[in-house]
């Protein structure tokens, strides 16, 4: 028996590797990216899960945001729902009377939940926090300055939406600049029923994916530095921190806030810090306050996002806009 090929039968095996790697591996890349979105879009139902049982205990959805104004220790809606998430020993290692990047809950904090990411992003994300304790945490130490690298999450909700002053902004935003910014289905500090979601829990966007933080995302390129906020409290890309920021439209060629509202102007897939953003080729997952999550592509343009983040406009929505 044989016991090595001639050089034509490598020429050819290799060949025929060659080839069957060709036929096949984009049939492979396109299963692995859907059994990512999948994985994406599960975790965004066990959010919503979360986030409908919270409310049925409490009366309603978490604050997005705590210890804006000095309302409560530094928090978010990601501390708040861990409870409906976990096991009650992981649970109860979370405090929410005590400061996120708090001693009390590091941690917990320092964990990387797979629940609050999606796979299709960058692994090992974190965000690194320096901050004093708040005047509303119950550590009583107000003067050590207390070090965090809190694990990353790749989903938020709305802190007001920032609209052009000219073009189709003109007509939608607020003296500020800002729409809605207290019209959200969460708000700060304290929680908010349903019932103030009028416009219809299928028509309204609770959480949306904003994958890729503490990096700044421009059309799949990431942008030089680690993101605006530094090491303050109040940065976002955290799941214990701040869970929220406002959205807005961006020029898709730049990636940037554009000058004026036009047609042409991005919603999804274009900036990680104003819209949708998922490593998804199609588009980004959301996740609607009836616990119903779907992946949105670039047809979606930015009024209609607007006026999904909104509870109350009164805005009639078909699900063929977006």
């Amino acid at each position: 028996m044989r016991e090595w090929f001639t050089p034509l039968e490598v020429i050819i095996t290799t060949l025929c590797v060659a080839l069957l790697t060709v036929i096949l591996l984009p049939g492979m890349l396109v299963a692995r990216d859907t059994a990512r979105e999948q994985s994406c879009q599960d975790s965004l139902r066990q959010l919503g899960t979360a986030f409908l049982e919270y409310e049925k205990v409490h009366g309603g959805l978490p604050p997005r945001r705590s210890g804006f104004n000095d309302g409560n220790a530094y928090g978010g809606w990601g501390g708040f729902i861990l409870p409906h998430l976990l096991t009650d020993d992981q649970a109860t290692a979370y405090d929410t009377r005590f400061d996120f990047f708090d001693p009390r809950n590091k941690q917990i904090v320092e964990t990387q939940l797979p629940v609050f990411l999606c796979p299709a992003s960058p692994a090992e994300r974190f965000i690194q926090i320096q901050s004093q304790a708040s005047t509303k945490s119950l550590n009583p130490n107000k003067e050590t300055v207390f070090s965090c690298k809190a694990a990353a999450i790749d989903f938020i909700t709305s802190n007001g939406v920032q609209m052009t002053r000219s073009g189709y902004g003109i007509n939608a935003m607020g003296k500020d600049g800002r729409i809605g910014n207290q019209r959200q289905p969460m708000t700060d500090n304290q929680d908010l029923p349903l019932s103030k979601v009028t416009d219809g829990l299928s028509n309204t966007l609770l959480l949306i994916e904003q994958a890729g933080r503490p990096a700044a995302w421009y059309n799949r390129e990431k942008q030089p530095g680690d993101g605006q906020f530094g090491m303050s409290p109040n940065a976002r890309g955290t799941w214990a921190g701040w869970g929220s920021i406002s959205f807005g439209a961006v020029n898709p060629e730049t990636g940037q806030r554009p000058p004026r509202g036009d047609s042409t102007d991005c919603s999804v897939n274009c900036n990680n810090w104003l819209g949708i953003y998922g490593f998804h080729k199609e588009g980004g997952n959301v996740l609607f306050c009836d616990g119903s999550v779907r992946l949105i592509g670039k047809k979606l343009d930015p009024l209609t996002f607007a006026y999904l983040t909104i509870r109350d406009d009164g805005h009639l929505i078909q699900h063929d806009d977006f």
